[in-house]
């Protein structure tokens, strides 16, 4: 296959200038089954962690926890297991909706981290977690935490950050965005996107939790506190077009670890140029020419 773009495909290989080629994993990660089906797996095992750390964090900002998040990866070498954010609403959500969980903290912040490190050498992750949190609290970018003592409390924690979507099902109709965009600017993107939700939809509640260290950010707008289901749902389109074109604009995409399928299709082609839609169309047609895999998804 021939795409647009000049490049050349021989059945499952891309062909480089030296005619070499390599096998289409990246391709096929995020295809949402239209080029191909997994039918084995091989599975490389590592050893399992010698200690590991899990605490919550009390932030003032998004920004404090990217701040936060250079800081730990510096104190661990790189060794942050999971660094998620998130905001008092959601955390508010799951006191109220979920059943057992507890406050992880004396004090309400306005946003919150989970942060969880491991180590192959027995004691480190605690003690990097250790060091972390002080230079944290004496440099005003920690305001609290609390570390797991015991596998059960770290559940708890965990618990959490697990229940932000479950915790929001008994608020209403409810807008999911599920995006991405550079670390950098999650921090811009919450508070565009924040303010023009406030601007369009006066009274609608914003619920963001995500994946820090890969931009990924799960920005969802609530109806208001005892508003109508139908009028939000109704304004859903017109609203996600706002935040994603604040996605776009900041270089992020409107779909991050759930994928576009048959609901964003339309949207993800807003957002694509003509020449990224065509060599898509012309992979695809090259694959499976009967359009036999998944064929509502993806243009």
């Amino acid at each position: 296959a021939v795409l647009p773009n000049g490049e050349v495909w021989n059945g499952l290989k891309r062909l480089r200038k030296d005619n070499t080629g390599y096998d289409l994993k990246q391709l096929l990660i995020g295809a949402e089954g239209t080029l191909g089906v997994v039918t084995a797996a091989a599975l490389k095992l590592y050893p399992l962690m010698a200690s590991r750390a899990v605490a919550m964090i009390g932030v003032g900002s998004p920004a404090d926890a990217i701040r936060l998040l250079a800081r730990a990866k510096d104190e661990t070498g790189g060794a942050v297991e999971a660094f998620e954010l998130m905001g008092r609403l959601g955390i508010d959500f799951a006191l109220k909706n979920i059943p057992g969980t507890r406050d992880p903290l004396a004090e309400p912040h306005p946003w919150y981290v989970l942060a969880e490190f491991a180590s192959g050498e027995p004691g480190s992750a605690e003690a990097a977690m250790a060091r972390f949190l002080e230079a944290g609290l004496e440099g005003g970018l920690v305001r609290d935490a609390v570390v797991a003592q015991t596998e059960a409390q770290a559940r708890a924690l965990w618990a959490i950050r697990e229940n932000q979507s479950p915790a929001q099902k008994p608020e209403g109709a409810t807008w999911k965005h599920d995006v991405a965009v550079p670390v950098s600017r999650v921090a811009d993107f919450l508070a565009e996107a924040t303010a023009a939700m406030e601007a369009f939809a006066p009274g609608a509640r914003i619920a963001a939790f995500g994946h820090v260290g890969d931009g990924n950010i799960h920005f969802d707008v609530l109806r208001p506190d005892g508003g109508s289901d139908a009028e939000h749902s109704a304004r859903r389109d017109e609203g996600s077009r706002i935040v994603h074109d604040i996605v776009a604009g900041l270089g992020g995409s409107i779909s991050a670890e759930h994928g576009l399928g048959a609901m964003k299709t339309a949207e993800g082609a807003r957002y694509k140029s003509e020449t990224e839609l065509a060599a898509q169309r012309a992979i695809r047609a090259a694959l499976d020419p009967r359009r036999i895999l998944n064929p509502r998804v993806l243009f």
